[in-house]
């Protein structure tokens, strides 16, 4: 390469260089804006100009200072190149020489076959003893310290973080749908629902539930159906040609359970003013008024099963 190619490919370097020391200065010059946080900007910028100077000085600027090489120096260089990947390369296959093999051969002739005395492949070596280390490592690891997880302690762990993940999948109510919903009694639910109440509901139903805009919901008289199932899903989905939103989008499932079980609570007050029935007359089924109370299932299964014990000792 002649010296007017050096010196152009030169200033071009230097000239990127400047361009590229420029624009990064700017750049932070104007996302600077506190004195600490410049501190450290500027230091980040130096860091990154240092190593970009650095790449396109061994880049660029050290191989034009170098003179090409021969013919003969190419040549050369290919050949310890050649050398180095055959010494490494019988070093780890472990082959000997065509020209070392009279020298191995054992003294044993069986029908005119010879065995070559040759060691054992360095390959095959580092596999066992690496082997042997990783096994090592591993016992240490699972059964001495045990700092590792065996697979059945992972499979524990799963499992526990996923009880953990529906048990409050439970308590946002999310398995709970219009075709699972169970009335609640106990004080605490009725309490939050009446709560969800008297800050949602009043506008249209009235404090005590006995109807302004919207339908008086303490008589036996329903328009889209009485029961949990049937109030829950009206709750869930709303009655927009009425003028009632879809609550789905304000509480979870379980909060439309507890205020559905609060506005079945107040069946039969009958409060002063109400409005007069609207609907239908909803006669309760076995679906409809299916409870979930917790203590008093207990309480029952503890019952029965006492009967059973005593039915049995009397036997």
């Amino acid at each position: 390469m002649n010296l007017k190619i050096k010196n152009t490919l030169k200033f071009l370097f230097l000239t990127f260089a400047a361009v590229m020391i420029s624009s990064a200065s700017a750049l932070f010059a104007q996302t600077v804006t506190e004195p600490v946080q410049a501190e450290m900007d500027m230091n980040t910028y130096y860091i990154i100009m240092f190593v970009i100077f650095f790449l396109l000085l061994n880049l660029i600027f050290i191989p034009l200072m170098k003179s090409p090489k021969t013919a003969e120096e190419i040549s050369a260089s290919a050949i310890a190149q050649k050398k180095l990947i055959g010494v490494l390369t019988g070093k780890i296959i472990g082959l000997q020489p065509i020209e070392a093999e009279k020298s191995l051969l054992l003294d044993e002739d069986y029908d005119g076959i010879q065995e070559l005395d040759n060691n054992i492949p360095p390959w095959f070596n580092i596999l066992f003893y690496g082997s042997v280390i990783i096994a090592i490592i591993y016992m240490l690891n699972f059964h001495v310290f045990k700092t590792g997880k065996l697979p059945f302690q992972e499979y524990n762990d799963e499992v526990f973080a996923a009880q953990l993940q529906r048990d409050e999948l439970i308590k946002s109510g999310a398995f709970i749908n219009e075709t699972t919903v169970e009335l609640l009694n106990d004080p605490e639910s009725l309490s939050a629902g009446k709560q969800i109440f008297l800050a949602n509901c009043v506008p249209c139903h009235g404090e005590n539930a006995g109807g302004t805009v919207g339908p008086n919901l303490t008589d036996q008289f329903w328009i889209h159906g009485g029961g949990i199932k049937n109030v829950f899903k009206t709750i869930k989905y709303g009655v927009p040609v009425k003028g009632m939103i879809a609550w789905q989008n304000q509480f979870n499932p379980k909060k439309m359970q507890q205020v559905g079980s609060y506005v079945l609570s107040l069946q039969g007050t009958n409060p002063a003013n109400g409005k007069p029935p609207e609907g239908d007359k909803f006669i309760e089924t076995a679906d409809s008024v299916s409870v979930k109370d917790s203590a008093k299932v207990k309480s029952v299964s503890m019952k029965d099963s006492t009967k059973t014990d005593s039915a049995k000792i009397k036997k």
